[in-house]
Order: C-alpha cells, then structure tokens, then sequence
C-alpha cells in the first residue's frame, strides 16, 4: 500500500459453580463420545507438539499451532478455522470459531441479529412494525441470538504466554463436555485469534527455536513486526498496518460484547492484573461499556482468588481509556475491551528467580492475595492466562441477552442520544492539503463514519461553506468515535486519586486529534443546521484536470503545500525525470504558489505520464506554464538515494520505513558495513528518532546474534565516519532525539533547553503551537503557523549561523491539544534548522515530526530536509536554459 492510500485471549479444576474435571474421566471414553464430546481423533496438545503448553523451555512454534487449530476444526462441528487475510510479510492470518453446531450452523442470521441490535434506527423501524416498544423489541431480539466473544494473544511477540495458553483452551472447548464448556459454547460464540501479530510469532518463537543450543540471545533482536514492533497496538486509530486493519474488520463483522487482549509485562510486575482501570476516562465512552470492561476484570479477580492464584492486581498504572490509540475501535460499536497482563520470565520460556520474594508481602484492597515465592515459571504464565479466559467467558455466556442488549443496543441507543460533543463537524472544500483531506476521510469512512457531501454551498455557525464540503453529524452510530478523532483534547483536572493527589498521567499520549495531525482545516459546530448534501459511498481524491501539454520549453508545475508532493517526487525520479524546486514564490495560471514548488520539464515525455497518475493518486492539482518560471531553483539529485540508521529494535527507525515504502521513497536501511565508505552509497542520510551514539558505535554483539543481524552491529569509529560524509557534502536529517546525537557529533552551535524537572515542566505527548519561516527550504509549503508534535522532546537556543526552520512561539502557553505545563520554558526555542557543516549540510528537528506517522502534516518538512539537502542550487538564467 503506498502513501496514497493512507487515510489505518492450566485447565481450572475448581471453578466457582462450575464442574470443570474432565468429562473422559467422569463417564469413561465410550459413554463420553456418546455424550457428544468430541474426542476420536483430537490429540492432546502434549501429544501433538511433543511437550506440554509451558514446559520449561519449550514453545510451540505458530506454523504448528495453525496446524493444530485446523486439525481440531476438521475433526470437530464446533470449530471453524479460518484464514481470515495475509499479514505484512504474507503469512496468514488465522481465527477459530467456536460454538455449539446450532450456532455455527446459523452464524450468519446470530450476526445479522447482533449488528441490527447495534443500530437503534433499526431497532426503532422494526419495533414500530411489531407494534411494541422498542426496548421490549431489542430484548426480545437479543433472545433470539448469542453473544460474540473475542479473545486475542501475542499481538506482543515476546509475550510468548498467550499462545500457548489458547493452545489449551482450544482443545479443552473442543474435546470436553462438562457444565462449563456447555455453557460457554451454547451461549457464545467465541472468536479465538491465536496471535494478532503472526509474522512476530514466527520471528520470535521460529529465533527462540533456532537459537536453542547456542551461545546466541534467545530473545529475537530486532522489530517483531515489521514496522511497528511493539508499538503495533499504538495504531488503532491511523490503522496503518494490515493487521489493525483486519482486526476492524474482524470487529466490524462479528461486533464482538467483550475483547480479552492477552499481554505480559516485565518480570517484577504483578503476576497478573487485569481492570478495574486507572484514570483518566474519555467522556467519548459509553459508561455501559466501561462498567462491564470493570466488571469482566473483577470477576476475573474474584475466580482468580478462589483458584488460589497469588499475585493478581488491579487498578494499578493502566489507565488507557483516555485516547484512540490504546481505546482502539471496538469500544465505540459496544465492545467492552479488557485485558490480563502477566509477568514474564526469563529469556521468554526460562523460570525467573529473584533473592527475594517477587511481590509485596502486604494485603492490600488491590492485591488481596500477595504473591509469596521467588519463582516464576512459563507454566504459571499459561494456567494464569488459561484461568483468565475461562473466567471472561463463564462471565459473558452466563448472561448472554443481558450483554447482548445493554453492550449492542443499549449502548449504541445511548451513543445516538450523547450531548457530548458538538452537532457536527464540517470540514471545508478547498483544503490546502486535498491529499491530507484524502487521508483522513478515507481513514473515517474506513470505520464505518456517516459521512455527507453537501451539494450547494450552505451555512453552519455563522460560516459559509462551499460545496463538496464534508459534514459529520455526531447523532450516528460511530458520532462518539468521530467526537474522539477530532476533538481538541482537554485533558481533565479530576484524573487525581484525591483533591490533593497529583493529576494522574496517561499510559499513553494525551492528544489523538486526527485533523491537527494530518493537516486538515475542521471546524465544529455546535447548533444544528440546514444543507443539501448527499451521503457518500467510499472516498475518493480530490478529481483534478491536468492541463493542456505546455509545448516542449514548458514546465509543469505543482504547489508544495501537501505532504503528497512526497509521493510526486518519488515518482518522478523513478522514471527518471528531473525535478527542481523553486527558491521562491512562482505564479502560474493565474496562482501564486509559495517557495518550494515543484517544476518539472514537460519536454520529457515520461512527465505528464507520471503525474496524470500522481494527480489522480494524490488529488494534487498539477498546473503547466509555456515557459518555466525565472527563479532560483534546487535541482533534486536524480534519484536520490536515502540511507536510514534505524539500528535494531528501533521502532521509530521502524515507522520511518513504513513511510517510505508508501510513499516510494529510494532508501535502504544503512549497514554495519556501509560505514566504510557512506558517501559512495548515500546522498542523504536520515538518523531515526531514538538514535543514539551507543546505537551506531555499539550497536549489537556480533557474538550474541545470529550473523544474519551483522548489518546492526556497533560501529566503534561510526560517529566520525557520519562526520566525515557530511563534511565532505554528504547531507543529513536526524529526527526527534537522534537531533542531540547528531548535533553533539558534528558539533552544531544548539543548546537543549527542555527543562528535565517534570514538576515544573511536562508535555507528554500533545501538540503545541509552532511557527514556520517559509521561506527556509526545510519549511517549504508548510503554513505559517502549525501544530506540532511534542513529547517532552528537545528544544533549541540556537548560539551560530543557521537556517532557523520553525520554532515555538515566544508564548505563556504554547499547548493546543492535550495536556501540557509550563511550556512558556521553550517560547522562542528553536525545532527545525540547517546548518552547514563543510561541504554538505544537516537539518535537525528536536521533536519527534514523525511520530508513529501521526503528525503527517510535518512530513513536508522530512520531504523537504531529505531532497533539498541533497540538490545542487541553479540560478534563474541557467535554469531557463535546461528547460529548453
């Protein structure tokens, strides 16, 4: 996918209430086959995998749990397995139903059900023809229908546990016919994804495995997802990654009442916590929802205890439902998302052993029943996460209607009626940016948005808007989530345990406002309004003519104003045609264009090809003049050739590579090896946020690593060597905290004034203002003024010469969406600037730009740093030369 279509849970033998012994040892195999169970036939794991799930040291591989999963469905009428998509790398991406026959059987209508109990347009169309009320309706409905429940592992690939427990919990519900199973399978459905990051359970577990008898790391090394490593549940609201995606998907059509994430912590955590959550809570959220992830936690406490499992918590540091991208999607179609961290062990499958004992000894109302030994093994890691899942469905299938009705219906019907947030959002026609509007009403239509097109232009809270501007009403299903999405966010003073308590800081970021992000213009409206619109099936790009051919001396010319331009460039030089970049503003076909517009030759026949396809791809308008513009121009380096330091394990060198492969970007990931001699390699290099010296000069031991990670090895001499390259015209980026690495390796005249007392300053993920001298290439086509992205990141007095790109405005208080404290400390500092160093140049930028992708609308200024540092300066006259 490129740019272009960016927009994206030990068997119990003693169960409450429950009989849970074996039925094979009840009646005896004969009777228990007559009995229905399903056991011919269906090995046990210990007999299909050689080893029992948590056996010290052992980990069943995810090819042969795939295999496992399938033999279990062909073998049995209660399970389906599926291959539901391919991942990144192209592996599958498995599921398994489970449910009783009848349920299985009728799937399709138990769906249909379930997805019209969610909509109360429809509840209240259908009640109204029965001729009842419309909740006596629903109730009536959700008796007719079963409860979906989701159960997930590994989205963490080194938090081996999860899969393997579900490795058990597949064979148990598919072979055993006792009370509990029989309730659990006539009563739900269960949706089992054994890993929702399959390409990291083949790194991880295929690394462990390979490794084992060697004096190498048993803990794969590097990103265990391609791009995103761990932070791949950090995007579930960009939904970039294939698999984020199919997890909506996944949500989208089975609407599950309950998700089970199944995770592990560190060793020294709690052996296993589960909610109540931590503050703070979004007021996006349906209360319903939240009370039952609450409740699902605490019931799990409740068995845990019974079963004498020590060490459980609650309440204690998660407090994740504050933004998108650890709420995800679900929550907002009814489903109460929970989940059980465990800790983990050693060397993933090894028992820890500590000289003490591993939890607090003290009973507190959040850990009644204290851990008390100085062990722990990958056995208890699956029994306790086993204990989880049989407790999330004995809780769930025991109540089936109730949870039908008050997550599907009740909550949705309490969405329709939310005052929360305003009438509407309207997002204007004629944006500056139309790709970045592209971007974000794709990713909005891809969740399933209500979205409307007006037909005439209309007005809304005093404003005129044109026609083609998008409105999006918050009285619809999926309004609370739009709400969470474009909100500015004020991150609430009560998220305090008291009056005095310090105000609680979230587990992740504080601002997930998508517009501010992307680059849009979006306005709420608070009080109703009247317009024409019709509503719109699937988005498109912006539809631009591209004009007539400018004859051979002509130039076709685009604005720089979009971070689409990217996607321009690089289509451009891989064909092979020159590109250049005006020094000054240009006007064309009656348009000014600021500095930094792109000129292309139109003599080169490849031209209006690639850009024809750009256009279409992109919405960007492409102008044409019969001569090029008189001005100083950049000639962008023929297919400039990008190096990236990532080093291992680096998860923003990771989301950098995912953008440059949308957007086609000409870069490889720079090599242990490519230090020799980096010019003859590179024109550009960019440093990844997180870079630091001991990552290029450390990097990883050659002598705890398989030979196929050389290429991240520590380069002793590295720092000189990038000196060097620039020196000799070499041209550098460094991004976010690699800023300081590189500015202390070449020497750049800055000083970090961030303040470091948290007390006294603290902007932990929020966007704050910034300004832009447009003029400066690496601020070319950016606004004059912007949000940015902030998490406590560096921030510059600058004490030389330089080319000062944008700063923070010289303000008390500099936030705008999020949470943010004293941040009058950098009023005036400096983010981006170039500097010259020898004969090439380096462009820094102290905060993370390029944070998991999120803050696109500074991508202009990656663009920029990347191609115009590595281009050669054409003056008007001999410019006008080579366009002839």
């Amino acid at each position: 996918m490129r740019l272009r279509h960016v927009a994206s849970v030990a068997i119990v033998t003693a169960m409450v209430g429950l009989v849970a012994v074996p039925v094979q040892a009840q009646l005896g195999e004969r009777a228990a086959v007559q009995a229905g169970v399903k056991v011919k036939g269906v090995p046990t794991p210990k007999d299909f995998f050689g080893f029992e799930m948590g056996d010290e040291g052992k980990l069943a591989d995810f090819n042969s749990v795939k295999r496992y999963f399938k033999l279990i469905a062909d073998r049995s009428d209660e399970a389906d397995y599926q291959v539901v998509d391919r991942t990144t790398l192209g592996n599958d991406y498995p599921i398994m139903l489970m449910s009783n026959k009848h349920n299985l059987k009728r799937i399709d209508q138990i769906l249909d059900i379930n997805k019209r109990l969610s909509d109360p347009r429809v509840m209240r169309e259908e009640a109204k023809r029965a001729g009842i009320a419309v909740d006596e309706y629903a109730r009536k409905l959700a008796a007719k229908s079963v409860p979906v429940y989701y159960i997930e592992g590994t989205i963490h690939s080194t938090e081996v546990g999860s899969t393997q427990s579900l490795v058990n919990v597949v064979h148990r519900m598919a072979t055993e016919n006792s009370d509990f199973t029989r309730q659990v399978l006539d009563n739900t459905i269960l949706l089992i994804v054994p890993s929702q990051n399959p390409d990291g359970q083949h790194l991880v577990i295929d690394h462990f495995n390979k490794t084992a008898g060697t004096s190498y790391d048993r803990t794969y090394p590097d990103l265990y997802h391609h791009y995103a490593g761990h932070d791949d549940n950090r995007d579930w609201f960009m939904m970039t990654q294939k698999e984020s995606q199919t997890r909506v998907r996944l949500e989208q059509k089975y609407r599950p009442v309950a998700q089970h994430y199944m995770h592990q912590a560190g060793t020294t955590s709690p052996r296993i916590w589960s909610p109540p959550w931590d503050e703070p809570m979004s007021d996006t959220l349906d209360p319903i929802v939240v009370s039952a992830s609450n409740a699902l936690g605490m019931q799990t406490q409740r068995d845990l205890v019974a079963e004498g499992k020590k060490g459980s918590k609650w309440n204690d540091a998660y407090g994740i439902l504050w933004n998108a991208d650890v709420i995800g999607y679900s929550p907002f179609l009814g489903t109460s998302t929970w989940l059980t961290e465990i800790a983990s062990v050693r060397d993933l499958a090894y028992t820890y052993t500590s000289d003490k004992i591993l939890e607090p000894a003290d009973n507190t109302l959040r850990s009644v029943l204290p851990y008390d030994s100085k062990t722990w093994t990958l056995k208890q890691i699956v029994e306790y996460g086993e204990a989880a899942v049989y407790s999330g469905m004995k809780t769930v299938s025991g109540d089936p209607r109730s949870w039908l009705y008050n997550n599907l219906y009740v909550s949705n019907r309490n969405g329709e009626n939310w005052t929360g947030g305003p009438y509407a959002y309207v997002v204007p026609a004629n944006q500056r940016d139309p790709y970045a509007l592209y971007d974000m009403m794709k990713l909005l239509d891809f969740g399933q948005a209500e979205i409307e097109k007006a037909t005439r232009a209309f007005t809304a809270g005093g404003k005129e808007y044109p026609e083609g501007s998008y409105i999006l009403r918050t009285k619809q299903p999926m309004g609370r989530w739009i709400d969470q999405l474009l909100r500015i966010d004020e991150y609430p003073d009560s998220a305090r345990k008291c009056a005095e308590c310090p105000l609680i800081m979230p587990y992740s970021e504080t601002t997930d406002n998508l517009a501010l992000l992307l680059g849009v213009d979006v306005d709420a409206v608070t009080k109703p309004f009247e317009a024409a619109t019709t509503r719109v099936k699937g988005i498109e790009p912006v539809q631009q003519r591209m004009p007539a051919h400018p004859g051979q001396r002509g130039a076709y010319v685009l604005s720089p104003t979009s971070y689409g331009l990217a996607q321009v460039i690089a289509d451009l030089q891989k064909a092979d045609v020159p590109t250049y970049r005006a020094k000054a503003a240009v006007t064309v076909e009656g348009r000014k264009l600021p500095a930094g517009a792109l000129l292309v030759p139109s003599k080169d026949p490849k031209a209006r090809q690639v850009l024809t396809r750009a256009s279409q791809e992109t919405g960007l308008p492409v102008y044409a003049a019969d001569a090029v513009p008189e001005v100083d121009a950049v000639k962008l380096k023929d297919d400039t050739r990008v190096g990236l330091v990532r080093g291992a394990n680096n998860m923003p060198g990771g989301w950098m590579m995912w953008m440059f492969d949308q957007i086609g970007v000409n870069y490889q990931v720079v090599s242990a090896d490519d230090y020799a001699d980096l010019s003859a390699k590179y024109d550009t290099i960019v440093l990844a946020p997180g870079i630091s010296a001991n990552s290029i000069t450390r990097g990883l031991d050659p002598a705890k690593n398989p030979p196929e990670f050389a290429w991240a090895r520590g380069v002793p001499d590295g720092l000189d060597k990038l000196q060097q390259f620039v020196k000799s015209g070499g041209n550098l980026v460094a991004l976010g905290s690699a800023s300081t690495t590189a500015a202390t390796s070449l020497g750049l005249p800055v000083q970090n004034v961030t303040p470091t007392d948290r007390a006294a300053f603290n902007a932990p993920g929020a966007l704050l203002k910034q300004s832009y001298d447009t003029d400066v290439p690496a601020a070319w086509g950016m606004p004059e003024s912007w949000p940015t992205w902030f998490n406590n990141d560096a921030a510059f007095k600058v004490t030389g010469d330089a080319e000062i790109a944008a700063r923070y405005p010289d303000e008390d208080n500099l936030l705008v969406s999020g949470y943010a404290n004293g941040t009058k400390a950098i009023g005036g500092a400096t983010n981006v600037a170039t500097f010259d160093v020898g004969k090439g140049e380096a462009t820094i930028a102290g905060g993370h730009i390029t944070f998991r992708t999120w803050p696109r609308a500074s991508w202009t200024v990656v663009t920029n740093a990347v191609y115009n540092g590595a281009g050669q300066d054409v003056e008007a006259d001999q410019l006008v030369k080579l366009f002839r």
